[in-house]
C-alpha cells in the first residue's frame, strides 16, 4: 500500500490555488492595463431591434412620412421620440423630440449622432423604404434606460504604449506577484512555520507548558509538538521522581549495608580482643551472626549486578520444557517449610494438571519466589494467599491473588521500578527495593508481561502473562 502524504497534499494544493488566485489577479489587472490604452473606450450595447419596432408604423401622409397614431402609443408608453430626416438630412418629421435638438444635420453631425448621445438620449439611426422613396430616422432613447456604447481602439497606439512602458508593465506585475506570495504565502504558510520553529525552540528551552492551536495547514504537526510538550513534561517529572526514588535507595542500600557491616565490625573486634576469652557456644554465636551479614550483604550485591545484568541484556536464557504447574507447587512447597512462612497457608489450583512451557527454570523460580515472598511479607500472617494456573492456546496466566492491606493508588505505576520501596513497607523494609523490577524483567526476557491490581483493605492481584508461542499444552 502506498504510503500517504497528507502534508504534501494540502501544500501542493494550496499551491495551486493561489496560483491560480494569481493568475486571475493578474488577468484582471492587465486587462484594466490595457484598457486604459484606449481614449473614450466604452463597450457598445445596441438594442436597435428596438428602434426598428417603430419602423412598421411609419406611413406616408401624402408625400410626408408620419408616425401612425398606433406608433405614437408605443413611443409615448416607453419615453421614445422620433424625427425623420431626407436625403439632405433636414428634419421632415418629428413626434416627442426634445426641443433642443437640431432639426439640420451636417454629415459630421449625422455620424456623432450615431454614435454619441443626443441632448440625455441614446439615439439609434433606422432607414424606411417606401416604393419610391426611403427616408432615415432617429429614434431616441432615455439614457437611463438605453445605453450606447463605442470602442476606439488604435494598434499603433497600443504597439507603441507596450514598447515604451513594457518595462513598467512587468515591473507592475513583479510587485503584484512579492505582494501577494508576502502576503497570501506569509498568512498560510510562513506564519505557521514559524510558530512551528518558536515552539521547538521553546522546547529546546526547556519550556514544555506553550499549547498550539491544532488548525490550518500544519494541523497534524501542531497536534504532534503538543502531544510530544506532553510527553517531554510527563519524561521530566517521572526522571525527578526516579532520581528522587534513586537517592531514596542508595540511602536506604547505604543503610542496610552499613548494619550488618556495623555488626561484622563488632562481633570481629570482639573476638580479636586479646584480653578476653570466649565459649565455644559464644564463638559459635558471634560467627554464626557475622556468617548471615555476610549472606546477606553478598545477596544485596548479587541484586544490584544482576539487575544490571537484566537492564542491559547481559541476560541468556537457558530455556527447558517444565511442568509450570508441578514447578509452581514445589516453589509454594518450598517457601511454606521456610520457618518464617511455615505457618502461612497458600492455595494452589490449575486449570490443568499438566502444562508445558518452555523456560529458564532457574530466573523463573527466581521471580516466582520474588512475587510470592513480597505478598507474604508485606501482609500479616491472617491474610489469605492463593496462586491460580490458568492455561490455553493464546497464553498463560499466574494468578497471585491475597485479602490483605492492598497497595496505596499512587505506588501501583512504579511496582516494577527499580528503587521502589512502596509506603506500606515501614515494618519490613529490609529488602534491597530490586526484588520487584527483577521478578518483572525476567518475565519481559521470557516475553511475557506483568499487571498489577489493588485496593486498600481489600486486597493485590497480580497477574503474569506468558506469550501463546511459549505455551505446549
Amino acid at each position: 500500500m502506498k504510503h500517504e502524504k497528507p502534508q504534501l497534499t494540502k501544500i501542493s494544493n494550496i499551491f495551486i490555488k493561489s496560483l491560480l488566485i494569481l493568475l486571475i489577479i493578474l488577468f484582471i489587472f492587465n486587462m484594466f492595463l490595457i484598457a486604459s490604452l484606449f481614449n473614450h473606450a466604452r463597450f457598445e450595447s445596441n438594442p436597435l431591434g428596438s428602434a426598428e419596432i417603430l419602423n412598421q408604423y411609419i406611413e406616408l401622409n401624402g408625400s410626408v412620412p408620419v408616425l401612425n397614431d398606433k406608433g405614437k402609443k408605443i413611443a409615448s408608453k416607453n419615453n421614445l421620440w422620433i424625427q425623420i430626416v431626407d436625403n439632405n438630412l433636414k428634419e421632415i418629421y418629428e413626434f416627442n423630440k426634445p426641443v433642443d435638438v437640431i432639426t439640420k444635420y451636417t454629415p459630421i453631425d449625422f455620424v456623432h449622432a450615431y454614435k454619441y448621445d443626443i441632448k440625455s438620449s441614446t439615439v439609434f439611426i433606422c432607414e424606411k423604404k417606401f416604393t419610391k422613396s426611403k427616408y432615415s430616422y432617429f429614434v431616441g432613447f432615455p439614457i437611463n434606460v438605453v445605453t450606447k456604447y463605442n470602442i476606439e481602439y488604435s494598434p499603433t497606439k497600443v504597439k507603441s504604449f507596450l514598447t515604451k512602458n513594457i518595462v513598467y508593465l512587468l515591473a507592475a506585475n513583479i510587485v503584484i506577484i512579492i505582494c501577494f506570495s508576502y502576503f497570501y504565502f506569509a498568512k498560510k504558510i510562513g506564519n505557521p512555520l514559524q510558530n512551528i520553529i518558536d515552539n521547538i525552540d521553546t522546547l529546546v528551552k526547556g519550556n514544555y507548558s506553550t499549547v498550539l492551536k491544532e488548525k490550518g495547514l500544519y494541523k497534524n504537526i501542531f497536534r504532534n509538538l503538543n502531544t510530544l510538550s506532553v510527553t517531554l513534561l510527563e519524561n521530566i517529572k517521572e526522571k525527578e521522581l526516579l532520581d528522587k526514588l534513586r537517592e531514596e535507595w542508595i540511602s536506604s542500600i547505604g543503610h542496610d549495608m552499613k548494619t550488618p557491616l556495623s555488626s561484622i565490625k563488632g562481633f570481629s573486634e570482639i573476638l580479636m580482643d586479646k584480653d578476653y576469652s570466649f565459649s565455644k557456644k559464644e564463638v559459635k554465636e558471634y560467627t554464626t551472626i557475622i556468617y548471615e551479614k555476610s549472606l546477606y550483604m553478598e545477596s544485596l550485591i548479587n541484586d544490584l549486578n544482576f539487575s544490571y545484568k537484566l537492564k542491559n541484556d547481559c541476560i541468556v536464557l537457558n530455556l527447558e520444557k517444565t511442568n509450570i504447574v508441578e514447578f509452581t507447587q514445589n516453589i509454594i512447597n518450598e517457601l511454606l517449610l521456610n520457618p518464617e512462612f511455615i505457618l502461612r497457608q497458600i492455595n494452589f489450583n490449575s486449570t490443568s494438571p499438566s502444562i508445558l512451557l518452555n523456560i529458564d527454570t532457574h530466573l523463573i523460580k527466581r521471580a516466582f519466589f520474588n512475587f510470592i515472598i513480597n505478598f507474604l511479607t508485606y501482609n500479616d500472617s491472617s491474610v489469605r494467599l492463593s496462586v491460580d494456573i490458568i492455561g490455553s492456546n493464546d497464553l498463560i496466566k499466574v494468578v497471585i491473588k491475597d485479602n490483605g492491606k492492598g497497595i496505596q493508588k499512587e505506588d501501583i505505576p512504579y511496582i516494577f521500578q527499580r528503587y521502589y520501596r512502596g509506603t506500606n513497607t515501614t515494618t519490613n523494609s529490609k529488602g534491597s527495593g530490586l526484588g520487584m523490577a527483577i521478578a518483572s524483567d525476567i518475565i519481559k526476557l521470557h516475553k511475557g508481561y506483568c499487571n498489577i491490581e489493588s485496593e486498600i483493605s481489600v486486597g493485590t492481584t497480580l497477574t503474569i502473562y506468558l506469550k501463546s508461542h511459549e505455551v505446549i499444552l
